[in-house]
């Protein structure tokens, strides 16, 4: 293994490439979760008012359906489908665009083929008791005190309505549950992107390449029967 210091040339495309089939390169599953529900969140007062009327009238027709022993109603009000497939749906495109920006978009089925290095024991077990690891695990203990903590400061408006008593406006509840749920899901988004910046900085870092391992790579290409053939055909044109 190379000096920390001699890896100085930014990693190429094919080495990139082998690190994403081993599965070293880190992926922005993490931000594109957080985007997913920080646009539901957002999108949730809107949904609530539309299916609202719809949801209620559901249920009382279920209810008086019940108490005559007739049957109930079937299937569910599209008023009350629509608007929760479309937050679906938005919330989904915004977690996929979160995913694209970071980790860019490549159609490669041959990543999901069965790959023994990728569940080498022993290169596992190294990987776990590595500095990097504790190094995850620190920073992961640091994001779940930052959660923890925002959860505690934006629960507070909601904590004292319940502490004021029962005769509370539904309205006032579901106002301050929101707006605790929006603080909640901004600092689990913060905690994503900072952990998915250190962690790619870390990626860089390590596939970094000596100038002999460019030199062998190099030489690999020109001995491809494939790339020999490209640089013939760009010969003739």
């Amino acid at each position: 293994m190379a000096d920390t210091s001699e890896r100085t040339i930014p990693a190429t495309p094919r080495r990139r490439e082998a690190a994403r089939r081993e599965g070293l390169a880190p992926t922005a599953a993490l931000p594109a979760w957080a985007a997913a529900a920080a646009v539901a969140v957002l999108l949730l007062p809107g949904w609530a008012r539309s299916t609202l009327p719809a949801a209620t009238d559901a249920f009382r027709a279920s209810a008086a359906a019940i108490a005559t022993g007739g049957e109930i109603p079937w299937p569910v009000p599209l008023p009350l489908v629509w608007p929760t497939v479309w937050l679906a749906a938005v919330s989904a495109a915004a977690g996929l665009l979160v995913r694209f920006a970071c980790d860019g978009f490549s159609w490669r089925p041959d990543r999901a083929g069965f790959d023994l290095r990728r569940i080498d024991p022993i290169r596992g077990f190294g990987r776990i008791l590595s500095l990097a690891s504790l190094g995850s695990v620190a920073t992961a203990a640091c994001g779940l005190g930052v959660l923890i903590a925002a959860a505690s400061l934006a629960s507070r408006p909601l904590r004292k309505l319940l502490v004021a008593g029962l005769d509370i406006a539904p309205a006032a509840a579901g106002t301050a549950a929101w707006q605790a749920l929006v603080w909640l899901v901004a600092g689990a988004a913060l905690v994503a992107a900072a952990e998915w910046i250190l962690a790619r900085r870390r990626f860089e870092r390590r596939i970094r390449m000596t100038p002999q391992e460019l030199a062998e790579e190099a030489k690999d290409m020109q001995a491809d029967p494939r790339v020999r053939l490209l640089h013939q055909q760009r010969s003739r044109q």
